[in-house]
């Protein structure tokens, strides 16, 4: 444990209570870390591998063969991206700073660090012609953290890009923009640190690295305005990569109430998402994505198992009920007009993407499609009408009449006589 932990702890008074809610929470969180262990079976996602190699425990030999199904999976990928334009910016930081973070040598980086430079340098040239970056601000930030993670020197024009859109935040309290936020403190953050491997100089100058911090300064403001009093900063998914920016900070009041809060939601069973646990670990062992420029993977001990986890408490199943039990699905258009409704019959623990296959196998009217993510299948379109980005609109997921879901379609399950809106929506 950091003395800055126990010190904040003694200065509260907690003096007999620490010690024991501290291994508390190693307990769970070893556990989950072991739940995340266990997830590599899964194919093969580099954020994963990231929350691995930041953890205290390691597994080597199931950390080693992940490593290898990505170093193939990512050369495939980029063996088609002329034809493609695949990988996109956000998935290629994340292969590489997997690669990084298994202090993989410059050879094994080369091709894909190459890559991430072109698509960053495309995007730059796509917001000079159309004021708009070919993905979005997150990922640009997320691929900008990952080449000085690199020690790579980036130049002015794709540094600027990092800082030039203060005007889009403005209104938006939504997770988007806090994942932004905090991604955006990082890779910010990153160049103010960031100095020449071989000569104990600055990277940046003066002027570069005090622009840097100043516009850390004012998005830290903003994200402290938004930490609720349980701790949490948007909703829980989001507070885990907010809390990365709290932790590069310094901020250790406010990580420590977040991830008190995280560790609540976790216990309950909030995060059986690989995808969200990987986002989640490393802020539970006060790591953030920075900590992996300065990882030399000597030293480590492997001593974690995946864990044969018992599934965690479920309900128990009611009893079987004359009535058949529904969910009920509508989805809107543009302009809050209904243009489908139906009801599904609901049975057990079906997910909201079993729902929509139950929908579509009932009614030829209804049809949707979805594309892989590595938070799950992503919904892009319902009943011939596509979400886009040349649109800016998306299929929102709603509960009741104003409950957005925080969950994707495979993870969240609808209750019975729940009502989900499938509505298009403007972001």
């Amino acid at each position: 444990m950091q003395p800055g932990v126990l010190l904040l702890m003694l200065c509260v008074g907690v003096l007999l209570l620490a010690p024991d809610l501290e291994a508390n929470h190693e307990k769970a969180i070893i556990s989950l870390n072991s739940r995340l262990l266990r997830s590599t079976t899964l194919p093969a996602n580099p954020s994963v591998h990231i929350a691995l190699r930041l953890s205290e425990h390691h597994s080597f030999h199931d950390e080693l063969s992940y490593l290898h199904r990505l170093k193939i999976d990512l050369r495939r990928k980029l063996s088609r991206s002329r034809l493609a334009n695949e990988p996109s910016t956000g998935l290629t930081a994340l292969y590489v700073l997997a690669l990084r973070a298994s202090c993989q040598g410059m050879s094994e980086k080369q091709a894909a660090l190459s890559y991430l430079k072109k698509k960053l340098a495309a995007e730059q040239n796509h917001t000079t012609h159309h004021q708009v970056l070919l993905s979005n601000h997150y990922q640009y930030s997320l691929g900008v953290l990952t080449l000085c993670v690199n020690n790579i020197r980036l130049d002015h024009s794709v540094l600027s890009g990092l800082m030039s859109h203060d005007h889009h935040h403005h209104n938006h309290h939504h997770h988007h923009s806090i994942d932004t936020l905090a991604m955006e403190v990082l890779a910010l953050q990153c160049v103010v640190g960031s100095k020449v491997p071989s000569r104990n100089s600055w990277m940046y100058s003066q002027d570069r690295r005090a622009k840097a911090q100043k516009a850390v300064n004012k998005l830290m403001e903003r994200m402290r305005r938004w930490q609720a009093s349980s701790g949490e900063i948007g909703n829980i998914y989001s507070t885990s990569l907010a809390l990365q920016a709290f932790i590069a900070t310094g901020d250790q009041e406010r990580w420590l109430k977040g991830r008190n809060h995280l560790l609540k939601e976790a216990k309950r069973g909030a995060f059986q998402n690989p995808m969200a646990l990987s986002q989640l670990l490393p802020v539970l062992y006060q790591k953030t994505y920075l900590d992996i420029q300065q990882m030399d993977c000597r030293g480590e001990t492997g001593d974690l198992k995946q864990l044969q986890l018992k599934p965690l408490a479920t309900a128990r199943d009611p009893e079987p009920s004359s009535q058949p039990e529904f969910v009920y699905l509508s989805v809107k258009d543009k302009n809050f007009v209904t243009t489908y409704s139906t009801r599904v019959p609901l049975s057990n623990q079906m997910s909201l993407l079993q729902v929509l296959h139950e929908a579509k196998s009932n009614d030829t009217n209804f049809k949707f499609e979805t594309v892989p993510t590595l938070w799950g299948p992503f919904l892009v379109s319902v009943n011939g009408v596509t979400g886009q980005d040349s649109t800016r609109t998306y299929w929102r997921l709603i509960s009741g009449t104003d409950t957005p879901l925080i969950q994707g379609i495979q993870d969240y399950q609808p209750q019975p006589g729940e009502h989900i809106l499938l509505q298009l929506s403007d972001y």
